[in-house]
């Protein structure tokens, strides 16, 4: 009886195993089919898109063509850099929006406005914090990560924390 009951056995396993093995074999020749359609590419703008993506981020230009680079530079106006918030000089809006993600939930040990911390900052005077904010300090970065800050808005900011 044991004997006929391993051969049952060992049949039905074996119509498993080919049916695991068809029912394989069906997904690999579907996800063949299915993956192998390349989309026709007629748009000339994903063509510039993908050439604007693969274009050197930086040239190195040498002989000739580095010196007409240096001249053109030379002749070129400078261009003035962007200052932020349209050079407003608002400390309160300047805090809320630059300042306020760290020094008001004390991130990184940023000093809150209004604790023991911060007069304890205070006492070396605006000056000296200025210097920490313009060139970063611990954990903050230079102007609290935006460079587009003037000097005299990292001031406003800074005396209004200390208010």
């Amino acid at each position: 009886m044991e004997e006929q009951t391993d051969k049952v056995f060992v049949k039905n396993l074996s119509i498993i195993i080919g049916l695991l093995i068809a029912f394989t074999l069906a997904i690999a020749f579907l996800a063949r089919g299915v993956g192998t359609k390349a989309p026709e590419d007629n748009n000339p703008s994903r063509a510039t898109t993908i050439e604007e993506r693969l274009k050197p981020v930086a040239d190195v230009y040498t002989g000739e063509a580095g010196a007409a680079a240096i001249e053109q530079a030379a002749v070129s106006p400078a261009t003035e850099q962007k200052v932020a918030f349209d050079g407003s000089l608002d400390g309160e809006m300047i805090y809320a929006s630059v300042c306020a993600v760290c020094h008001t939930s004390g991130a990184a040990g940023a000093p809150q406005p209004g604790t023991e911390l911060m007069a304890a900052r205070a006492q070396k005077g605006v000056d000296a914090l200025l210097q920490s904010a313009l060139n970063g300090l611990n954990a903050m970065p230079a102007r609290g990560g935006r460079p587009d800050l003037s000097d005299e808005q990292v001031r406003a900011s800074i005396e209004f924390m200390l208010q």
